[in-house]
């Protein structure tokens, strides 16, 4: 294979590798939107369970409002990325998770990749599942880890649950934000006058239980949101930069196309030449040598004393 052909077949290669980083720079960025236009109405609707809990808890006992903190240990749910290219997103977020662990504490992580690399570094995983790649994943996901998480706790392992995980900030790096879940916190109208106390429908400890599942899924749907979102903007920083050194890559290597064919037609023309010249003189060696044998033979068929035969002499002007 020639130099030429070498570079082309590389630049085949490169271009096939920048339209991959191009289709993926441009699906983390659709999923950056899209992830960010839903947490303002998941965040309202945390809001609205927050506000239906404090009302809830004005027809509870006084001693049923207060935090609770039960003989289990605590859990930390770290947020981390499913897929790869993401720069330092996982590490950074592993690296604060274990700054807050206490030795009896338990680490559940949301994320193949920060999973493997927690495993990498030795560090002991309670439970960990596969985090959504996309808004539309993120409920199912987080039913799995609230399952898991009411379960732990009906059988008295688990007393406090917080969460970690990243928030995108444009222009900046990735805020790492930790946010305790449950218990909950005391009633914030507690020190307010009391007011009208809610109609509902339900017996109000049953209706307590449910208002604080749907908020601690709507805390955690959005914790989950804001990770993706934190998530495919480094994937897409990661993608932009790659794009770029790809780029830069491709113009050295048609720099070098451009170069190594022009090196081509000048060795080709070069080899024209010289075989013209050949030929030249090939042609000319074998005139002067027929020219040399026709002599020859004029001279032997000559009889003896003749005159030899040469070729008349143009005569002098008068």
């Amino acid at each position: 294979m020639t130099r030429l052909a070498q570079i082309q077949s590389h630049l085949a290669g490169m271009g096939e590798l920048r339209d991959i980083m191009g289709a993926m720079r441009s699906l983390a960025g659709v999923r950056v939107q899209e992830s960010q236009h839903a947490l303002p109405g998941i965040r309202r609707y945390a809001q609205s369970m927050a506000d239906a809990i404090d009302g809830v808890l004005l027809l509870m006992p006084v001693d049923v409002a207060a935090p609770r903190h039960g003989p289990g240990c605590r859990v930390l749910v770290l947020c981390t990325s499913e897929h790869g290219f993401v720069g330092g997103f996982n590490e950074h977020l592993l690296e604060a998770g274990i700054a807050a662990l206490e030795p009896t504490d338990l680490l559940f992580m949301l994320g193949s990749r920060g999973a493997a690399l927690a495993f990498e570094r030795g560090r002991a995983i309670a439970w960990s599942m596969p985090m959504a790649t996309r808004l539309s994943g993120a409920p199912d996901a987080i039913n799995r880890l609230t399952n898991e998480l009411y379960a732990r706790i009906a059988r008295g392992e688990v007393a406090r649950v917080e969460v970690m995980f990243g928030r995108y900030r444009q222009g900046a790096a990735t805020a790492i934000e930790r946010h305790p879940l449950l218990p909950l916190d005391a009633p914030r109208r507690a020190a307010a006058p009391a007011p009208q106390a809610p109609l509902h429908n339900l017996a109000p400890r049953p209706l307590l239980e449910k208002l604080i599942a749907e908020y601690v899924f709507a805390r955690l749907m959005e914790a989950a949101v804001e990770s993706i979102v934190s998530e495919n903007a480094a994937r897409f920083a990661a993608m932009e930069s790659a794009h770029d050194n790809v780029e830069k890559k491709l113009a050295g290597l048609q720099k070098d196309a451009r170069q190594a064919r022009q090196t081509e037609i000048t060795s080709e023309l070069l080899d024209l030449i010289t075989g013209a010249e050949a030929l030249t003189k090939k042609h000319g060696a074998a005139e002067s040598g027929l020219s040399c044998q026709g002599e020859s033979h004029a001279r032997q068929t000559q009889p003896p004393g003749a005159t030899p035969i040469s070729a008349p002499r143009q005569s002098a002007a008068p």
